[in-house]
């Protein structure tokens, strides 16, 4: 009769805890709950330079540079509210043979982002 109780006690709190450890995972997997925004190329096998803000934080005023071999070729302001995701088209005259890098601050956060050609 005990062996019953911890058997049904073991297997009642296994899944308590996998059901708790479920409803976590998915809390934390989903990124409007965390203050981050990411930047990322359209197609990095490209020659395109469109990138993308994807905006999950409380910042919605960001700033970009593109330098060519540390140079500043362009520069601009885009507003992007929390929860949305901006395409920032660039083009530039002369990419060839040149580190192309995009610098992008919110804040105090900076991320940069870089293609060779």
């Amino acid at each position: 009769m005990s062996n019953k109780i911890i058997i049904y006690a073991t297997l009642t709190f296994l899944l308590v805890s996998f059901v708790f450890l479920s409803a976590v995972e998915m809390k934390q997997a989903d990124p409007n709950t965390k203050n981050i925004w990411m930047l990322y190329f359209i197609d990095p096998k490209s020659a395109s330079l469109d990138f993308m803000i994807d905006n999950h934080s409380a910042q919605t005023d960001f700033h970009f540079e593109i330098l060519a071999d540390k140079t500043r070729v362009g520069e601009g302001d885009i507003s992007i509210p929390n929860g949305a995701t901006k395409t920032v088209p660039i083009t530039i005259s002369d990419s060839a043979n040149k580190k192309i890098v995009i610098d992008v601050t919110a804040g105090n956060a900076k991320k940069e982002i870089y293609k060779n050609f």
